[in-house]
């Protein structure tokens, strides 16, 4: 299956298109995601299936938007019910604007234990991972410090246009940084790491453009997510393959939006799609790993789950640091990025 995400225009012409028939519809439940093949795959696997309360139907939409969740609290306007944003959302620094989850109704126990929390849970774990273009890169990385060395693996790097997406976390990775001891980040410590490869970086702001570029061999290897790599080789049949050994490991995150007129309905919502018998049917057409531990995955989708790999070393985004020191990341990455090689 490839991937295939819609554009910023169009999401937003769909969120803005809803809002009339949320507020004519009050028995109307809307869940909002990024959009894509998880898109359709959740309204398969979760939505599709969910007995919804009766009376009530329910309504997806492709398109997350931050921003517009907080204007809608702030303005009393709020029309979505249940959001799946990234791991960027949701922490309590995002507490204003969420109900607290009931985990009365939401069974947290099942739940890898850091993926649950007071305003979130998660429905699904990624990663990002390192790939490489075959025809480019013929002796198999062994991580991190493969992508830093030029000389031994030459040709251009990609990397995600997004101070908090990983950029400096595999810049320490890297150098030799312990993934328990990444937190703080020593960001001038990661900015000389990145220094040594500057010239030769390519910066991505979508999935597709990072499996264009390893896929073309205009890059070497790419960091990336890790079912856009899956999606290069598998559905696009590109001549890429990746590793897990140093992954780090992220997650979509369920929330309610403070203000739902649906919050019981939203709360059993999350439930089941959390749930043992549910989560784990992500991963029947995408290598997307569930967050509950009892749940059981695709089998033959198992060898590409982020999880199924935590015997290599792997680290874990801190959200809540991220999210505490989010301004003055990304003020020190455009500074490093404009900055005079």
């Amino acid at each position: 299956m490839r991937f295939r995400y819609r554009s910023a225009a169009m999401s937003a012409a769909l969120i803005l298109g809803l809002t009339p028939l949320a507020h004519s519809e009050e028995n109307t439940l809307v869940w909002v995601d990024g959009g894509g093949a998880y898109h359709d795959t959740v309204q398969k696997e979760i939505l599709d299936t969910w007995k919804a309360p009766e009376g009530m139907s329910i309504v997806s939409v492709a398109g997350t938007d931050n921003a517009k969740l907080r204007a809608m609290v702030e303005s009393n306007r709020v029309v979505w019910d249940v959001y799946n944003g990234d791991n960027t959302w949701g922490t309590e620094a995002d507490g204003e604007w969420l109900e607290p989850l009931d985990y009365s109704v939401i069974n947290k126990d099942d739940i890898v234990p850091e993926f649950a929390s007071k305003y979130r849970v998660a429905n699904m774990i990624y990663s990002i991972q390192l790939a490489y273009n075959t025809d480019k890169v013929t002796t198999k990385p062994a991580g991190w410090a493969d992508f830093f060395d030029l000389e031994k693996f030459p040709g251009k790097r990609a990397v995600m246009d997004y101070s908090a997406g990983g950029i400096f976390e595999i810049a320490l990775l890297a150098d030799g940084v312990a993934p328990a001891d990444l937190y703080p980040l020593d960001i001038d410590r990661a900015i000389r790491k990145l220094d040594t490869i500057k010239s030769s970086l390519v910066y991505w702001q979508s999935g597709a453009q990072s499996e264009e570029l390893v896929g073309s061999g205009e890059v070497s290897m790419v960091m990336t997510y890790n079912a856009r790599a899956y999606d290069a080789k598998v559905a696009l049949e590109m001549p890429v393959d990746y590793i897990f050994e140093g992954q780090i490991l992220a997650a979509a995150y369920l929330t309610v939006p403070k203000g739902s007129k649906h919050v019981k309905a939203a709360m059993d919502l999350i439930a089941y799609a959390v749930s043992a018998d549910v989560n784990g049917k992500l991963s029947t057409d995408l290598p997307l790993a569930p967050s509950n531990t009892k749940t059981q995955v695709n089998p033959e989708m198992s060898p590409d789950l982020p999880t199924s790999h935590l015997d290599k070393p792997y680290a874990v985004f801190d959200d809540q640091w991220i999210a505490a020191n989010s301004a003055m990341l990304e003020q020190r990455y455009q500074a490093w990025k404009s900055a005079a090689q």
